[in-house]
């Protein structure tokens, strides 16, 4: 922040030169000095706006491949337990390798390698709506998390670089620039469903085709590219963390369903705690690392990073909750449960809005504390959802969550920030950005493990209770265990029964979110609701 560039030095000087001997003398001593121009940034909206395109684009992928699910499954015959990878691979590759795509960015140019992004995500999804097969839909989606990967680092950091010498408007385009995540995961179920009210399920996957293509011509006009030329490639941390994070996720969603005591859950989860405890020790000893662990010995650091990370695990996690829950319990199509959406979707935008003018009033850590509380009381008036009760209560619990999240999301940017130095705010802006997207990933991969095996843990029980027969249940249980619905007729009792039961799985997976939510306001309670020591 204390280092402007060349060329504005030189546009000040020469503005500002031939009149300072007769500011001198007309201006009174006493009189405070005029505060120094803001620094002219060529297409500065432009820039704000492909960052913001390739960031939309990277979210939708998470929650429209959600809506075309079930119409997929029965176009391509696929198995029951095999459906959740359409999303999850998504998810999987982005947070595997989210921090080599910051890292590629410094080395190889941000523009280059956001570009590269931008048409991988396109790519990928070209792939799946031209997909023969399963396999080639799971490739795609693992081809769409590459360039995700790529995306949601840099485009952050197309904003920090080109804005760092205008910190006011780089703080308010960040804030900007995060509620587009929130339209990105609410827009996607809604347009999902608009599309699959006219078109078949591949129509959902071209919505991405035309906004590369927009995404790409903006960023050549506006964007400049930057680099870190002698930034090396950080080879041995790459690995542990593509390893790693990979591991915990894949092993925390099967487990979820085949159990945790599987051999090969346990076998998976083991890597992926070896590999992270490599991924810290290998980035203590790198000169330039990928990810600074060095600095989280700062405890306010830390904390950012740790409160980022819950605040998209908590919008994602609701999200991806309330989907399930009103299609699968409430029986919405893909538009219906779009539009019920819309209040988490509404209230995170106008919350984020105002979280930037409440920033020069309110400190960044306050903001934070207040938005995780907010999430908190949102997952506690989400708990008394009923297969059968009001949509008033989803949607006060969605409407809460949406400010909560907002007041959350864009102020854990600027508490980072805060407690850094200039030149270590682009190693900040890549830890933060790893830190939401690793958040939004666990939160599909812990919540559907909890809500499964809460789920298949009541079944039993539910079904007995509506006077099923010990063959029927056994049965049902089964199907449900694959992951399907069964093929044959379906009595009200097995109807009722298997929606109280989700309904408790989704139920145990809301106190999980209330958990992080609630731990995220003690840490900024704790640590970050005081200004940090030197800006006293």
């Amino acid at each position: 922040m204390n280092t402007v560039s060349a060329e504005s030095d030189g546009t000040e000087s020469g503005a500002d030169g031939p009149s300072t001997g007769e500011a001198a003398t007309a201006t009174p001593a006493s009189a405070p000095a005029a505060p120094p121009p803001a620094p002219v940034i060529p297409h500065a909206r432009l820039v704000l706006l492909a960052a913001c395109l390739g960031l939309f684009m990277s979210f939708i992928e998470v929650t429209a491949a959600i809506s075309t699910l079930r119409a997929l499954q029965v176009d391509m015959e696929v198995a029951p337990a095999d459906l959740s990878w359409v999303s999850s691979t998504y998810t999987l590759v982005v947070a595997a390798c989210v921090l080599s795509g910051g890292a590629l960015g410094e080395r190889l140019g941000r523009r280059r390698v956001f570009l590269a992004g931008v048409v991988l995500i396109a790519a990928g999804s070209l792939v799946v709506a031209s997909a023969q097969g399963y396999p080639q839909v799971l490739i795609g989606r693992g081809i769409s998390g590459l360039g995700g990967a790529l995306v949601l680092p840099t485009s952050l950091a197309l904003i920090t670089t080109t804005f760092f010498v205008d910190l006011p408007r780089m703080l308010r385009y960040i804030s900007i620039w995060v509620s587009v995540s929130g339209v990105g995961l609410a827009v996607g179920p809604l347009l999902g469903g608009v599309l699959l009210q006219s078109f078949d399920w591949r129509a959902v996957y071209l919505v991405n085709t035309p906004l590369a293509v927009l995404t790409v011509l903006v960023t050549l006009r506006a964007v400049t590219d930057s680099r870190v030329p002698d930034r090396p490639l950080d080879l041995p941390g790459q690995f542990w963390a593509v390893l790693g994070l990979s591991t915990l996720v894949y092993g925390i969603a099967v487990g979820g369903r085949a159990g945790y005591d599987d051999p090969v859950v346990v076998t998976v989860l083991a890597v992926a705690a070896v590999a992270l405890t490599a991924l810290v020790r290998t980035e203590r000893r790198r000169a330039v690392p990928m990810l600074d662990v060095r600095m989280m010995a700062n405890s306010r650091y830390t904390a950012a990073l740790c409160v980022a990370a819950a605040a998209l695990f908590v919008f994602v996690g609701v999200v991806f909750l309330e989907v399930l829950f009103l299609q699968r319990v409430r029986g919405f199509g893909p538009l219906g449960t779009g539009i019920r959406l819309l209040p988490a979707m509404l209230a995170f935008v106008a919350a984020t809005a105002s979280a930037q003018r409440l920033a020069g009033r309110i400190h960044a850590g306050r903001l934070l504390a207040a938005g995780s509380l907010l999430t908190t009381v949102a997952a506690l008036v989400l708990l008394r959802q009923e297969p059968d009760g009001s949509y008033a209560v989803t949607a006060l619990g969605l409407v809460l969550a949406g400010l909560g999240s907002g007041l959350v999301v864009a102020p854990s940017t600027a508490a980072a920030f805060e407690v850094v130095e200039g030149p270590q705010m682009g190693a900040a802006s890549s830890a933060v950005t790893a830190f939401r997207q690793v958040g939004s990933v666990l939160a599909t991969a812990v919540l559907g493990a909890v809500l499964a095996v809460r789920f298949l843990g009541v079944l039993p029980q539910r079904l007995a209770e509506h006077r099923l027969p010990g063959p029927v249940i056994d049965q049902v249980v089964t199907v449900a265990r694959d992951g399907g619905s069964a093929s044959g007729r379906s009595t009200p009792q097995i109807t009722d029964a298997v929606a109280e039961a989700f309904t408790a799985g989704v139920h145990s997976a809301l106190w999980v979110v209330a958990g992080v939510a609630f731990g995220a306001a003690v840490l900024a309670s704790v640590l970050l609701a005081r200004r940090a020591p030197q800006q006293r």
